[in-house]
Protein backbone atom coordinates (compact mmCIF):
# COMPACT_ATOMS: atom_id res chain seq x y z
CA UNK A 1 0.00 0.00 0.00
CA UNK A 2 1.53 3.77 -1.30
CA UNK A 3 -0.45 6.57 0.75
CA UNK A 4 0.75 10.04 -0.52
CA UNK A 5 -0.43 12.95 2.27
CA UNK A 6 0.50 16.76 2.36
CA UNK A 7 -0.96 18.84 4.58
CA UNK A 8 -4.24 19.67 2.90
CA UNK A 9 -5.08 16.54 1.22
CA UNK A 10 -4.64 12.23 0.56
CA UNK A 11 -2.88 13.15 -2.97
CA UNK A 12 -2.73 9.13 -3.63
CA UNK A 13 -3.79 5.80 -1.71
CA UNK A 14 -3.54 2.65 -3.02
CA UNK A 15 -1.42 -0.14 -3.66
CA UNK A 16 1.21 0.44 -6.64
CA UNK A 17 4.34 -1.95 -8.05
CA UNK A 18 6.87 0.04 -7.51
CA UNK A 19 7.32 4.01 -6.48
CA UNK A 20 10.49 5.83 -7.38
CA UNK A 21 11.27 8.69 -5.01
CA UNK A 22 14.03 11.68 -4.59
CA UNK A 23 15.92 11.93 -1.67
CA UNK A 24 18.70 13.64 -0.35
CA UNK A 25 20.86 10.83 -1.39
CA UNK A 26 19.61 10.53 -4.51
CA UNK A 27 16.51 8.78 -6.56
CA UNK A 28 15.48 4.86 -4.54
CA UNK A 29 12.71 2.79 -5.86
CA UNK A 30 10.95 1.01 -3.38
CA UNK A 31 9.38 -2.60 -4.38
CA UNK A 32 7.48 -4.93 -2.83
CA UNK A 33 9.27 -6.60 0.47
CA UNK A 34 11.12 -3.56 0.57
CA UNK A 35 13.49 -3.25 3.75
CA UNK A 36 12.26 -0.98 6.77
CA UNK A 37 13.87 2.64 5.97
CA UNK A 38 12.99 6.32 6.50
CA UNK A 39 14.37 8.60 4.33
CA UNK A 40 13.97 12.52 3.45
CA UNK A 41 11.94 13.45 0.63
CA UNK A 42 13.33 16.72 -1.56
CA UNK A 43 11.91 18.80 -4.37
CA UNK A 44 11.73 16.42 -7.65
CA UNK A 45 9.36 13.73 -9.24
CA UNK A 46 7.82 10.28 -7.74
CA UNK A 47 7.21 7.52 -10.28
CA UNK A 48 4.40 5.51 -9.16
CA UNK A 49 3.68 2.07 -11.61
CA UNK A 50 1.26 -0.06 -11.33
CA UNK A 51 -0.07 -2.68 -13.65
CA UNK A 52 2.00 -1.09 -16.63
CA UNK A 53 1.03 2.19 -16.19
CA UNK A 54 3.80 5.03 -14.58
CA UNK A 55 2.20 8.14 -13.17
CA UNK A 56 3.97 11.19 -12.18
CA UNK A 57 3.86 13.30 -9.64
CA UNK A 58 5.77 16.62 -8.52
CA UNK A 59 6.87 16.29 -4.51
CA UNK A 60 8.63 18.79 -2.51
CA UNK A 61 10.41 18.49 0.74
CA UNK A 62 8.68 15.89 3.37
CA UNK A 63 9.68 12.73 5.06
CA UNK A 64 9.59 8.60 3.28
CA UNK A 65 8.81 5.57 5.35
CA UNK A 66 8.60 2.16 4.21
CA UNK A 67 7.35 -0.04 7.30
CA UNK A 68 9.01 -3.76 5.80
CA UNK A 69 5.37 -4.96 5.23
CA UNK A 70 4.31 -3.67 2.02
CA UNK A 71 3.43 -0.23 3.30
CA UNK A 72 4.93 2.73 2.35
CA UNK A 73 4.04 6.48 3.09
CA UNK A 74 5.28 10.04 1.83
CA UNK A 75 4.59 13.09 3.78
CA UNK A 76 5.20 15.63 1.21
CA UNK A 77 4.91 19.33 2.14
CA UNK A 78 3.44 19.26 -1.52
CA UNK A 79 2.07 16.61 -4.29
CA UNK A 80 0.60 17.39 -7.28
CA UNK A 81 -0.57 15.12 -10.16
CA UNK A 82 -0.42 15.97 -13.82
CA UNK A 83 -4.03 15.75 -14.15
CA UNK A 84 -3.86 18.74 -11.95
CA UNK A 85 -1.21 21.19 -13.13
CA UNK A 86 -1.81 24.11 -15.35
CA UNK A 87 1.46 24.73 -17.95
CA UNK A 88 0.91 28.25 -18.21
CA UNK A 89 0.50 28.87 -14.29
CA UNK A 90 4.07 26.63 -13.85
CA UNK A 91 5.93 28.98 -16.66
CA UNK A 92 5.16 32.15 -14.78
CA UNK A 93 5.69 30.73 -11.48
CA UNK A 94 9.33 29.63 -12.77
CA UNK A 95 9.81 32.96 -14.17
CA UNK A 96 9.22 35.13 -11.05
CA UNK A 97 11.82 32.84 -8.89
CA UNK A 98 14.34 33.28 -11.81
CA UNK A 99 14.10 36.86 -11.82
CA UNK A 100 14.29 36.96 -7.76
CA UNK A 101 18.05 34.92 -8.26
CA UNK A 102 19.10 37.01 -10.68
CA UNK A 103 18.13 40.05 -9.20
CA UNK A 104 18.96 39.00 -5.50
CA UNK A 105 21.75 41.30 -4.37
CA UNK A 106 25.08 39.58 -3.50
CA UNK A 107 25.06 38.52 -0.06
CA UNK A 108 21.39 37.85 0.60
CA UNK A 109 21.70 34.12 0.52
CA UNK A 110 18.08 33.70 2.39
CA UNK A 111 16.36 35.35 -0.44
CA UNK A 112 18.77 33.33 -3.18
CA UNK A 113 18.23 30.09 -1.51
CA UNK A 114 14.04 30.56 -1.23
CA UNK A 115 14.23 31.34 -4.77
CA UNK A 116 16.29 28.41 -5.72
CA UNK A 117 13.85 26.14 -3.64
CA UNK A 118 10.82 27.64 -5.68
CA UNK A 119 12.80 27.35 -9.25
CA UNK A 120 13.69 23.39 -8.37
CA UNK A 121 9.56 23.04 -7.44
CA UNK A 122 8.32 24.61 -9.98
CA UNK A 123 10.80 22.55 -12.30
CA UNK A 124 9.73 19.55 -11.30
CA UNK A 125 5.71 20.41 -11.97
CA UNK A 126 6.45 21.18 -14.96
CA UNK A 127 8.33 18.22 -16.08
CA UNK A 128 4.74 16.75 -14.58
CA UNK A 129 2.64 18.48 -16.29
CA UNK A 130 4.41 18.27 -19.48
CA UNK A 131 4.82 14.45 -19.62
CA UNK A 132 0.83 14.20 -18.24
CA UNK A 133 0.07 16.87 -21.06
CA UNK A 134 2.03 13.91 -23.58
CA UNK A 135 0.86 10.84 -22.87
CA UNK A 136 -2.10 11.52 -19.70
CA UNK A 137 -0.66 8.66 -18.17
CA UNK A 138 -2.92 8.02 -14.51
CA UNK A 139 -3.26 5.70 -12.83
CA UNK A 140 -6.67 5.10 -12.47
CA UNK A 141 -8.08 4.52 -8.65
CA UNK A 142 -9.80 1.11 -7.46
CA UNK A 143 -13.36 1.10 -7.43
CA UNK A 144 -13.37 1.71 -3.28
CA UNK A 145 -11.68 4.87 -3.32
CA UNK A 146 -13.57 6.16 -6.52
CA UNK A 147 -15.31 8.73 -4.09
CA UNK A 148 -12.07 10.17 -3.04
CA UNK A 149 -11.77 14.13 -4.94
CA UNK A 150 -11.17 17.21 -4.79
CA UNK A 151 -12.33 20.48 -5.84
CA UNK A 152 -9.71 19.66 -9.06
CA UNK A 153 -11.00 16.00 -9.63
CA UNK A 154 -9.95 12.59 -8.63
CA UNK A 155 -7.29 12.42 -6.62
Amino acid sequence: MFELTTPEKAVFSQAVDQVTLPTMDGEITILPSHIPLVAQLVPGVAILKLDGVSEDVAVSGGFIQVDGRGKITVLADTAERGMNLNLEDIEKAKQRAEEVMHSTVRGDDETFARAAAELERELARYKVALKYKKDGSAIKPPLQNAELTDDSGPV
